[in-house]
This record gives structure tokens, sequence and C-alpha cells, in this order.
């Protein structure tokens, strides 16, 4: 059976991009996550955005640890106190970044915390990718 042309070039696209496609989903995985850990936080236990913030940037930071050491870039048997430091010293130098974003967006800008978080995400979603591929897990 002959496959569509369209499908094998679509598939042949996947199976070329497998590692950003997989870095993507569990960008996406821990973008949901701390979307629902702030909304919780703030709309539900009334817990001011900033310390929510950082609450919900470590936690989903600790799964994407994880799901990008063993599921993106199958990384194994190697030091994973030393990748731990370098996946945290990368994403600290995002965190200072997202907290002052995230200070300009809600409390000076008025814009509703999940958005400013969707917003800032977005952007340093390249930034992460470049240096967990080539530094953290390296």
């Amino acid at each position: 059976m002959k496959i569509n042309p369209y499908f094998q070039t679509l598939k042949e696209t996947i199976e070329q991009k497998k590692e950003i496609i997989k870095f993507t989903l569990v960008g996406g995985l821990c973008l949901t996550f701390n979307l629902g850990i702030l909304w919780i936080l703030t709309d539900k236990f009334f817990l001011e955005e900033m310390l929510a913030t950082i609450i919900g940037f470590f936690l989903s930071n600790l799964l994407g640890f994880f799901l990008n050491k063993y599921f993106t870039f199958k990384v194994r048997n190697t030091n994973i106190w030393k990748e731990i430091y370098k996946y945290y010293a990368v994403m600290t130098s995002s965190f200072i970044a997202n907290l002052i974003a995230m200070f300009i967006l809600v409390k000076l800008l008025n814009i509703w915390i999940v958005y400013a978080s969707l917003m800032i995400a977005i952007i340093f979603y390249v930034y992460n990718y470049f240096m967990h591929k080539n530094w953290s897990f390296k």
C-alpha cells in the first residue's frame, strides 16, 4: 500500500524533530501544571501572586527536570546532582527574569496572572531549550 506523500512528509518531519517535539510536550505539560498551581494558590487559597509564582515555578521545574532528562534528552547513568545544579542554574536565570516580568505585567499593567505567566513562558521557551540541550544535560 502506497502512503500518501503528505503523510510521508509529515512522518519524516516528525522523525527529524522528535527531540524538539518532546521538549515542547514536556514544556506544555509543565506550563499547564504551573498554571493550575497558580490558579489554585491565588484563586482558591488566596495566596499572594508573587509567592504563588515562586511555588509554581519550583514545582513545575522539578517535574520538567525529570521529564526532560529521561523522556526528551534520554540521559542515563550520569551525575544527577550535577545535572540538577545546571538545570536549576538555567531555570534560575529564567526565574529572575520571570519575576521581573510578572511584577511588570501583573502589578504595573494589571494583566491577569495566568495570562502573564503564559506570555512569559513562550518567551523563555527557546532560551531554555538550547541551554538544557547544550549545557544542562551534557
